[in-house]
C-alpha cells in the first residue's frame, strides 16, 4: 500500500527516476515541491518552478549522513511506504550497522546533517 497521497504528480527525470512530487492541493492555488523523502519544499506559484526545484533538489541529497533518534545513518532504501535508514557506514559486507524503518513520507525525527 502506498503512503504516496494521490493529489502528489511524480516528477521525473530523463531516464524515469522519481526525483519528486508536486502537491496539488495542500496549498492551492501554489504548489508545494516535493522531495524524494517526502519533505516539502517552499511552495511556488506554477508548475514550471515545481520542477525547477525539484531538479535543483535531485537525488544527490540522499547520500548525505542524517541524524535519526541520537544516531548518524545514512540512507539505505527507499518505498513508497518506508525508508530504510542505517548506522553502517557502507554496504561493505563487515560494515553491519543497526538499521531503522521510517514510515514514509519521513518524518521530523530523520534530519539532514548539514555539510561542512
Amino acid at each position: 500500500m502506498s503512503a504516496i497521497p494521490s493529489h502528489w504528480i511524480p516528477h521525473r527525470r530523463q531516464d524515469g527516476e522519481v526525483v519528486g512530487w508536486i502537491d496539488l492541493d495542500s496549498q492551492a492555488p501554489d504548489l508545494i515541491p516535493v522531495d524524494r523523502l517526502g519533505w516539502p519544499l517552499e511552495p511556488v506559484s506554477d508548475w514550471p518552478a515545481a520542477e525547477e526545484a525539484l531538479e535543483k533538489r535531485g537525488l544527490g541529497f540522499l547520500l548525505n549522513r542524517f541524524q535519526y533518534r541520537g544516531h548518524a545513518v545514512r540512507i539505505r532504501q527507499l518505498y513508497e511506504d518506508r525508508v530504510i535508514v542505517t548506522t553502517a557506514v557502507s554496504d561493505a559486507v563487515g560494515d553491519v550497522g543497526e538499521e531503522f524503518t521510517l514510515p514514509f513520507p519521513a518524518g521530523t525525527e530523520l534530519t539532514e546533517i548539514q555539510a561542512r
